[in-house]
């Protein structure tokens, strides 16, 4: 039985990987960490040696569905891959000997023990400044916005609610959209004849358990144009 462990830094809350996934793509995330090798390993296969580096590892789909257990299927493994691909999280490449998976910047989510240590150290000494009191005595909160969260808060209209919003927008379901179609949208529809009056903008975090980015802009409220004689 391997007895070896792998480590989970809290930066990974803090990823797109982690921010927007289902709690059944958590659990393959997690397991795929698990899985992948954490120092070079050769193994021959019908008389063909290969090779991984550290964070990669021959599997299956099936494997994989193994090691998550109860409640993950095949099918939440697939969806997971290619999200975890489009993020650049991993790579997925069909083998002689099986499904190679890597992961991508292994050494940021697993760096040996000496680049460890200067992290634990960096996180102390941040969390350490973390929380000062000020002269009055009161204390002051970290900034706990991703800058993505931040780059939509300033874009939408509504300043209304902004730890609602944070929460709404790290818990959009799939499809999920990119920041460039969420400020496009919002650019689209602050032109429409209902925000013109900031009384009718739904608070930010409405707009998005609602998917309004999704909303089609209805003729008689796009701009039109007269031409000048």
């Amino acid at each position: 039985m391997d007895t070896s462990w792998i480590k989970l830094y809290r930066k990974l809350l803090e990823s797109p990987v982690w921010l927007n996934s289902t709690p059944e793509h958590k659990s393959i995330v997690v397991t795929l960490l698990l899985m992948a090798n954490h120092q070079p390993n050769k193994w021959e296969w019908k008389g063909v040696e290969f090779e991984v580096n550290p964070g990669q590892f021959v599997t299956s789909l099936e494997s994989i569905r193994k090691n998550c257990g109860k409640g993950i299927t095949i099918q939440n493994i697939r969806s997971c891959l290619k999200r975890l691909k489009k993020l650049q999280f991993v790579t997925n490449k069909s083998t002689k000997s099986g499904r190679l998976i890597s992961i991508i910047n292994w050494d940021s989510y697993q760096p040996s023990e000496k680049k460890a240590t200067k992290i634990v150290t960096k996180e102390q000494q941040r969390s350490n400044k973390g929380v000062t009191p000020n002269k009055k005595g009161r204390k002051k909160e970290v900034n706990i916005y991703t800058s993505n969260f931040l780059s939509f808060w300033e874009t939408y209209p509504k300043k209304k609610g902004k730890g609602a919003a944070f929460k709404a927008y790290n818990y959009i379901k799939e499809p999920i959209p990119t920041l460039k179609e969420i400020t496009k949208a919002i650019q689209e529809q602050t032109k429409t004849n209902q925000w013109k009056n900031k009384k009718y903008i739904p608070y930010p975090a409405t707009w998005l358990n609602q998917r309004r980015w999704e909303d089609e802009i209805e003729e008689n409220n796009k701009p039109s144009w007269k031409k000048a004689f």
